[in-house]
């Protein structure tokens, strides 16, 4: 049951069935989705709260049920959730007595038709289904996949920081009280104040906790960490945060009853008490640290894999000198916390301090992987024209999850959909027949052997494409109105600019610049097999695109010859612009129709991301041989990097035809280098100075891991003595030993410089 890092986990599903009473009873007692939300959130908190463990000196470690509240994958689920496998495992398997069997049965019997997950797909319109049919993409071949989930709220910590429970109070009452003028809800805002009554109930639970511990700490340290940390619980009920310690703690606390999983731009809200602790002499330096550390590791605890961000840098900032100071505290809890989480990142500009650039680059070069970089000088004007906002509301942009990028609480984004766009390429040579599945996964077109000419296939391949972008738009627009009217999500929603105002949950009206982003898959082998296609079959025609399709259908069994000619086409990442300008058309096609589509269905803005994390490997593996040369089942290119292998003319050259792709059009992309520590550390500094030229001239943002390639070679041949060896894999960190043996190997294919 140990998905999160607790280390006393609990045993058996006790708290799943009083959660199914709790809501069962709420249902029979209330129709309001916010009573009902709120019953459900007297069940879940504090009851899932774990024990406070040696190393904290910050309360709130967290162990979701298999059933519960939640708001995404890695909160449990969506909504109301239940992972069945583990039930039913629980069932199977588990000891107990015969009620507690004819207990466990019930949940599955009534969750079935229950979890909002259920809920929102089978009521699916069937427009929309007939064309995305199955969020399996794991385990089938598709073309495109819905995504049901709400990822990435980020709320107004700085504002939560400043006023506190009692002002956050204050403010709903206010509305409360005005519900005769403005005729919104007055059950939304009586709801909501139970649910701050929760809050304050879970720092009580922790106060207790702390005070127990500090009674029996076998040494003063101890003993004054939990005193502070006691202190602090208390006086975060009924007063705003005097002190960095209790900014931490009620920041943690409210976001883990969210429940959420993005930390926001912490230099803000945390920085100004952090240098007034510092200067007063409150605390030291090393105190500091140490709840830093402590914060950071609670974050790694949820186990939230591509999410976790912790946001520093930047402009935009209300108090840039005091969030700088702040800076060098985060880079140094990120180099010395070794674990996954939490993704640090680090924007900058050209008025970045060169004390948080090194503590950066230092932090990097020690293997972290972190702190990701995002260039400012480039994003804010690329933000301004994509999602149409003037500069103020650009520099307030947070990268979320695996890169995909909105408003600091004020927009939502979430990526519901995935496109495989090498997948509808496959479609496309084959007419919408997708020879995996042996049936039809679009429609019905010429296959490239009718086609005349390289134009044609290509406009063939642009109308696939549009079908499933047609569709995952008006599937963003269904789920934000399906889940919309089942979850007020009353947490997020408190601390989400105008939703107070409007007396409205954040997905039924309260949410200012409600958006969408559909993650694309596949878009470099794409335009690498177009080059193929383009080269091989029209421009020269050393191949007939009969000779082409058959090579492929046989996965090049037989047809060796022909499948060198493919791998020796030019490929992205080379500097070539026969090649680099086919992905640029095909970027900028995807974009400018996803975008179009916002206005069509409903939304605000609707933007594509190239954010790509393992799903290179895992969507790869349904997708047969393709014109580039590449073997079916194998890995794809990982977001907008040079196909594994392929860039063979160098880093200036790898870095020359990624920033030939624009900044303006779509909501994240994200850009992975590898080094090894050689060449990064090398005394001469060229590496680093050619990533500093690649900023300057355009680049836009880059994940980067510095590790040996031998050092990969050996993890794989012996695990057990590299388990601290953290790799970058997409939108993601991971510990290399842990992933699986495809994805090891893709990673371990990637060039090195």
């Amino acid at each position: 049951m140990n998905h999160w890092k607790v280390k006393n986990p609990r045993r058996d599903l006790s708290f799943e069935i009083a959660f199914t009473k709790a809501f069962r009873e709420a249902n029979r007692q209330y129709t309001h989705p916010a009573r009902i939300e709120l019953a459900c959130l007297k069940a879940q908190y504090p009851a899932i709260l774990m024990p406070i463990e040696d190393k904290d000196v910050i309360a709130g470690r967290i162990q979701f049920g298999l059933i519960g509240y939640g708001i995404q994958g890695q909160t449990g689920g969506t909504g109301y959730y239940i992972d069945e496998p583990r039930v039913t495992e629980a069932l199977e398997f588990q000891a107990g007595s015969a009620k507690y069997r004819e207990d466990l049965h019930d949940l599955l019997t009534f969750w079935k038709s229950k979890n909002t997950y259920d809920i929102v797909f089978r009521n699916t319109p069937r427009e929309i289904a007939d064309i995305i049919p199955t969020e399996q993409w794991k385990t089938q071949p598709v073309a495109a996949s819905p995504i049901i989930r709400m990822a990435g709220a980020y709320i107004d910590f700085d504002k939560l920081v400043r006023i506190g429970i009692p002002g956050l109070e204050a403010e709903v009452r206010n509305e409360l009280d005005r519900c005769p003028q403005t005729g919104n809800d007055p059950e939304f805002y009586e709801s909501a104040l139970g649910a701050l009554d929760v809050l304050k109930d879970c720092c009580r639970f922790y106060h207790a906790e702390a005070v127990a511990k500090a009674a029996v700490a076998d040494n003063a340290r101890r003993k004054k960490e939990m005193d502070d940390l006691a202190k602090a619980l208390e006086r975060i009920v009924d007063q705003p945060p005097a002190s960095l310690l209790e900014a931490i703690q009620l920041c943690w606390l409210y976001g883990l009853m969210c429940p959420l999983i993005e930390f926001g731009r912490m230099d803000v809200y945390l920085g100004d008490l952090y240098v007034h602790d510092i200067d007063n002499h409150i605390i030291t330096e090393d105190e500091a640290l140490k709840m830093l550390q402590s914060h950071f590791r609670l974050v790694d605890s949820l186990d939230c894999e591509t999410d976790g961000r912790v946001i520093v840098g930047g402009y935009g900032r209300r108090n840039p000198e005091n969030a700088d100071r702040f800076c060098l505290l985060a880079c140094e809890a990120s180099r010395t916390v070794r674990e996954i989480l939490p993704q640090f990142t680090l924007r900058f500009n050209s008025e970045t301090p060169k004390a948080v650039w090194d503590a950066a680059m230092r932090c990097i070069g020690e293997g972290r992987t972190y702190p990701l970089l995002y260039n400012d000088d480039v994003l804010i004007s690329g933000v301004m024209q994509a999602f149409d906002v003037d500069r103020n509301r650009a520099e307030t942009y947070m990268p979320l999850g695996c890169g995909e990028i909105e408003f600091d609480h004020y927009s939502f984004g979430s990526p519901n959909g995935s496109i495989g766009t090498l997948k509808i390429l496959e479609l496309a040579v084959h007419g919408g027949y997708d020879p995996v599945s042996d049936s039809f996964l679009s429609k019905k077109t010429k296959t490239l052997a009718d086609c005349t000419s390289y134009e044609e296939f290509a406009g063939l391949y642009k109308q696939h494409l549009l079908r499933f972008i047609e569709a995952q738009a008006k599937y963003e627009k269904y789920l934000y109105e399906a889940v919309g009217a089942i979850h007020p999500f009353m947490m997020v929603t408190m601390l989400y600019d105008g939703c107070l105002g409007r007396g409205k949950g954040i997905f039924a009206g309260g949410c200012e610049y409600l958006a969408g982003t559909v993650e694309l898959y596949g878009n470099v082998d794409a335009a690498n097999s177009l080059a193929a296609i383009k080269k091989l079959v029209f421009d020269e025609k050393k191949l007939s695109a009969g000779t082409m399709i058959t090579a492929l259908d046989n996965n090049f069994a037989g047809f060796e010859r022909e499948r060198k000619l493919m791998l020796d086409a030019p490929k992205f990442g080379n500097d070539l612009p026969y090649v680099d300008d086919i992905l640029l058309d095909i970027h900028n096609f995807i974009c400018v129709e996803v975008k179009a589509q916002a206005s069509k269905v409903g939304l605000k803005s609707y933007l594509s991301v190239n954010i790509n994390n393992a799903q290179n490997t895992t969507l790869g593996r349904w997708v047969g041989a393709t014109p580039d040369g590449r073997k079916s089942g194998m890995p794809m290119a990982n977001a907008n990097n040079p196909a594994s292998g392929s860039d063979k003319n160098g880093l200036t050259a790898m870095l020359n035809s990624i920033v030939k792709l624009p900044h303006n059009n779509h909501a994240g992309m994200v850009q992975n280098m590898r080094f090894t520590r050689e060449t990064w550390t090398h005394q001469d500094g060229k590496v680093q100075t050619l990533v500093a030229d690649y900023f300057e001239r355009g680049g836009a943002q880059a994940m980067i891991t510095v590790v040996g390639r031998e050092d990969l070679l050996n993890a794989m041949k012996r695990p057990e003595e590299y388990k601290d060896l953290i790799v970058r894999i997409g939108g993601l960190s991971a510990r290399f030993v842990d992933l699986k043996k495809d994805v090891q190997q893709e990673i371990y294919d990637r060039t090195s410089y």
